[in-house]
């Protein structure tokens, strides 16, 4: 038997075995109070910025795939004054989700996290309806440069899951309840439109403020 589906299989049965635990602890709420957790590896822009926006964000959430092009005009329009910061928050509601985030956080751990979470949204129509998603992943790690023994090894390790559930605790204690959610410096803003409008206008005033600030 071919040494390539053999590894796959378990590894799909590991990353599946994984994705129903995580599934079934997230169907009751965490306790409030969380911190945010350490994310160092999913920041997109200047991580020194005066204006942070959080991003809670499902990989199987078509919402949040057509939300990225809103992040990038953001991006492009505050060039070194905004900066982006990624949390997984996986729903119970998509079966593979979880088995993504953990494909994506492997890839963080190599430095490659944005590159695989534009993979993973490119692509979303496609993987969301393989039978084996693992071997989808493990093709894009391939296409974005990443050691493949490491991020097979990293797809089943539960270290790696429960920082994904750090994310969505936090998510949980902010009360998140849909996705794509974001919060501008603190300010709530449920999906691509309201970041579009309500969002875009607190950072040009955060960012007045500070003009202000610097300049008295």
């Amino acid at each position: 038997m071919n040494k390539k589906y053999v590894l796959t299989g378990v590894l799909l049965l590991a990353a599946l075995t994984g994705a129903v635990l995580f599934a079934r602890q997230y169907s009751r709420p965490s306790k409030t109070g969380a911190q945010a957790p350490a994310v160092s590896l999913k920041i997109k822009g200047n991580r020194f910025a005066a204006v942070t926006v959080e991003i809670f964000s499902d990989f199987e959430c078509p919402a949040c795939r057509l939300a990225m092009a809103e992040e990038a005009k953001i991006l492009a329009d505050y060039p070194e004054k905004v900066r982006f910061v990624f949390y997984h928050f996986p729903l119970s509601s998509h079966r593979l989700s979880p088995v993504a985030h953990q494909a994506a956080e492997c890839a963080a751990l190599q430095g490659r996290f944005w590159p695989y979470h534009d993979r993973l949204y490119d692509q979303q129509e496609t993987w969301t309806v393989r039978g084996n998603p693992v071997e989808t992943f493990i093709e894009y790690a391939r296409e974005t440069g990443l050691d493949l023994d490491r991020f097979a090894a990293c797809l089943s390790d539960p270290r790696v899951a429960r920082d994904i559930q750090n994310d969505r605790r936090y998510g949980d204690a902010l009360q998140v309840s849909s996705t794509p959610t974001f919060f501008v410096n603190g300010e709530r803003f449920i999906g691509s439109v309201e970041l579009a409008k309500g969002g875009v206008e607190r950072i040009g005033k955060l960012l007045e403020e500070k003009s202000v600030g610097a300049a008295s």
